[in-house]
């Protein structure tokens, strides 16, 4: 975009209301993270005035069609969302010649894979075919505003020279006001919200976990609240909770208002995604703003000056590598908890700021 383009669409976002397009997979509601992403916030910016209108590209199409005017295309990337091999040469083509000369906002929710120590050999290889896919798109399309949601993904594109910025990734749960539980009494619920990853430290957490029962002479109740998929990392909580004689329930398939009042009556959560990548939960997003303080796991994939926790959440995070985390978390539940984050609004807030 030339400088003067620029200047005239900060001016436009200032003195009127915009027509935005947003350019994503096609999929149903409910079944994909990214998908529900688009919806929520696009309709906190339609309250707020603005024009919505969509582009769905559908998984490994050849024949695309022509994108709608609009003042500014929102393209909602990930390598496995348009393409099952995770090459989506055809659509990012395609996008590229139809962006051109376009204000263009690109948000990364997923990145290319082998992007991490200890990736195998073949990740790698897939990862280097994706980047230069990625890049060979953005030298062509030349995004005004690159965005990510965690501080691996921006890591590693700010070390190939894309300035990219942070935003936002919020939770699917609204407040439900419904509930009266209070996570007070001799037993600390933990919620487990979405289906565990297989590759955590478990054994370490059965230790964090035991400490913190006796330190607080308080039993511990694990929830796994909202559906799960049959894998390894469930199979290894229970066996965790099975050694150490934790409660464990889980609910199954819940509505929002009710997972809401479930996460309303924990202590607090965990979040098995690992910590430089907990901004691209969604599950851990909502856990953060129901209020709950969330124990997390440092892989030490990213390096710690890279590393952060939104604004409103800093004090939220404590990691099962520090020591000291067991009483600072302990004394944190006794504190009352805080108000529910609206995090639809917020990001939708920091997007237009991020364009003016």
């Amino acid at each position: 975009m030339e400088l003067s383009q620029h200047q005239d669409f900060k001016h436009l976002i200032y003195t009127l209301l915009l027509k935005i397009c947003f350019i994503t997979h096609e999929q149903l509601s409910g079944k994909c993270g990214i998908f529900d992403y688009v919806k929520l916030v696009a309709k906190q910016l339609e309250i707020l005035g603005h024009e919505i209108v969509y582009h769905f590209i559908k998984k490994d199409c050849k024949e695309l069609s022509d994108l709608p005017k609009a003042d500014l295309y929102s393209t909602q990337f990930a390598p496995y969302a348009y393409a099952n091999n995770g090459m989506p040469k055809t659509v990012l083509n395609f996008l590229a010649k139809e962006l051109c000369n376009k204000n263009v906002h690109l948000n990364f929710h997923e990145i290319w894979v082998g992007a991490y120590p200890r990736a195998t050999w073949k990740e790698r290889g897939i990862g280097w075919l994706q980047k230069n896919l990625i890049l060979g798109f953005i030298n062509k399309c030349k995004p005004e505003w690159i965005t990510s949601s965690n501080a691996a993904a921006l890591d590693r594109l700010k070390q190939l020279g894309i300035p990219a910025r942070f935003l936002y990734l919020f939770g699917n749960i609204p407040f439900s006001a419904n509930s009266k539980a209070t996570p007070k009494g001799q037993t600390h619920k933990v919620a487990f919200f979405g289906t565990p990853y297989a590759d955590f430290p478990y054994d370490k957490l059965g230790d964090f976990f035991s400490t913190l029962s006796s330190t607080s002479g308080k039993k511990l109740e694990i929830i796994l609240i909202g559906r799960q998929r049959e894998d390894a990392g469930s199979d290894h909580l229970y066996s965790l909770c099975k050694k150490n004689k934790f409660l464990i329930e889980r609910t199954g398939e819940l509505s929002t208002n009710l997972i809401s009042e479930q996460l309303q009556k924990c202590s607090f959560g965990v979040s098995t995604t690992p910590y430089d990548v907990i901004g691209k939960s969604g599950a851990t997003a909502a856990m953060f703003e129901h209020g709950l303080p969330v124990l997390a796991y440092d892989d030490g994939d990213t390096p710690q000056e890279s590393l952060f926790i939104p604004d409103p959440f800093k004090d939220q995070i404590f990691l099962i590598n520090d020591h000291s985390s067991v009483e600072k978390l302990l004394q944190y539940i006794e504190k009352p908890r805080k108000s529910f984050f609206d995090g639809v609004a917020h990001t939708a807030n920091k997007m237009l700021e991020l364009v003016s």
